[in-house]
């Protein structure tokens, strides 16, 4: 196994190592659990992520995940994103907020024709709706994003209500599958968390 080169990200960094003429990357990670559960809640949404697996160098916890080389960060894509992954970043943005995940932005997905999200540590946080919106996320949804937001802050909106204004659908809110849910969760209070957000009629914006 040889170490190739590190990346600096936003808030820490990941290492690229190359193994049997393959790269990957390792993040190091205390929320390795919460890595691996989300990409199981993941797939009930149908929302793709970078697959991981736990993972140990010198000593150091976290995760492995394949080195895409064929995708790009969205936050360096300069083209308008196309319905079907409009469609995409919808399903991501539910997902953000029923799991609760406030470190979602551009940096943590990729894009080739699909999105692919992945950074899933820093999830399971009680609050608000709009909390797991980034800007910069916004605005690859739509550049009247930070209008829209401003109009509603203040007022007694569900998430559901502000997400119609930006141009969701009733066919864009999924129906998550409870059973589904309890299949792949085993905690009661995160089992709990995540039955309580659900219904974004209920989620307060």
């Amino acid at each position: 196994m040889d170490f190739i080169k590190t990346i600096k990200t936003a808030y820490n960094s990941i290492y690229v190592y190359k193994e049997n003429n393959k790269l990957f990357v390792f993040k190091p990670s205390k929320s390795i659990e919460k890595e691996i559960l989300a990409n199981k809640l993941a797939k009930i949404l149908g929302i793709k992520t970078v697959e991981t697996e736990p993972f140990e160098i010198d000593g150091m916890k976290g995760i492995k995940m394949d080195f895409k080389t064929k995708e790009k960060i969205l936050t360096y894509y300069k083209n308008n994103l196309n319905k079907y992954q409009i469609k995409e970043l919808k399903r991501i943005i539910f997902f953000d907020m029923w799991i609760g995940n406030k470190d979602r932005h551009t940096a943590n997905i990729f894009i080739n024709r699909h999105l692919i999200c992945f950074d899933h540590e820093n999830i399971f946080n009680e609050g608000k709706a709009r909390r797991f919106i980034k800007l910069d996320l916004g605005r690859r949804l739509r550049k009247d994003f930070v209008d829209i937001i401003e109009k509603v802050i203040g007022k007694k909106l569900s998430a559901k209500q502000v997400l119609m204004k930006l141009g969701f659908n009733e066919n864009d809110f999924p129906k998550i599958d409870k059973k589904a849910v309890e299949m792949v969760v085993k905690d009661r209070k995160i089992l709990d968390f995540l039955c309580s957000r659900t219904d974004f009629n209920k989620l307060e914006f």
